[in-house]
């Protein structure tokens, strides 16, 4: 079997994956429905459609494709914990984000927030849609491509079922946590966790990032 010699990397979404939008998408909610959403209302709702159908949903994703109050948005619990383990052992971290540069800069001001919250440091890669007309998943396919010539992708986590299938069709070990969809939407998936501290603990239970026997030549990419 031929070993790999490219540097070592993990693909993780940003939205519902490492950060938590709960309180943004509640917020929004709020204010088209005149009154209190909590957080657990919009959970596991990704796009509001419990709360808000027709013109009023319409509303709320202009607001969630906006700048607006992307400052609320938290880290999930053990995120940053466990991906400056992931750093500690060499891998490089690359952020595959949805967001986008144009027409407004998502860009720089999700780095901004990431570095405060230490989920973004020196060294990490961050790649954004250069527009928001680009769709997600041919996005996310041409990036994968190019990260699969320059890194051996040890696994890639999303929180979307769409999103996460076009890392399996690459054949990437592909991890959904079920912040946004429940395990079921998921049944394709190398691996599904409910949060981080699931895959903190494999983590250091297996000494090693890859989740995959390394040496199984059905994960060699």
């Amino acid at each position: 079997m031929t070993v790999s010699n490219k540097p070592e990397a993990v693909i993780l979404d940003i939205d519902n994956t490492v950060l938590s939008c709960d309180l943004r998408r509640a917020l929004f909610c709020s204010e088209i429905l005149g009154r209190h959403v909590s957080e657990e209302e919009v959970r596991h709702d990704l796009y509001c459609s419990r709360l808000l159908s027709g013109k009023m949903q319409e509303r709320y994703f202009n607001a969630f494709l906006s700048t607006r109050l992307m400052s609320v948005d938290v880290p999930y619990p053990l995120a940053v914990d466990t991906i400056e383990v992931i750093r500690d052992r060499g891998v490089k971290i690359v952020y595959l984000s949805g967001r986008f540069k144009s027409p407004a800069d998502k860009e720089k001001i999700t780095i901004e927030h990431m570095k405060r919250h230490d989920l973004y440091k020196d060294g990490d890669v961050a790649i954004f849609k250069p527009s928001s007309s680009v769709h997600d998943r041919d996005f996310k396919k041409d990036a994968i491509s190019s990260l699969k010539r320059k890194y051996d992708i040890l696994w890639a986590m999303e929180d979307t079922p769409r999103n996460l299938r076009v890392f399996k069709d690459f054949g990437i070990f592909s991890v959904g946590i079920t912040t946004s969809y429940p395990p079921i939407r998921f049944d394709f998936a190398d691996l599904v966790v409910d949060g981080w501290s699931e895959l903190k603990k494999l983590i250091e239970e297996k000494n090693d990032c890859a989740f995959h026997d390394k040496n199984d030549q059905s994960n060699v990419q």
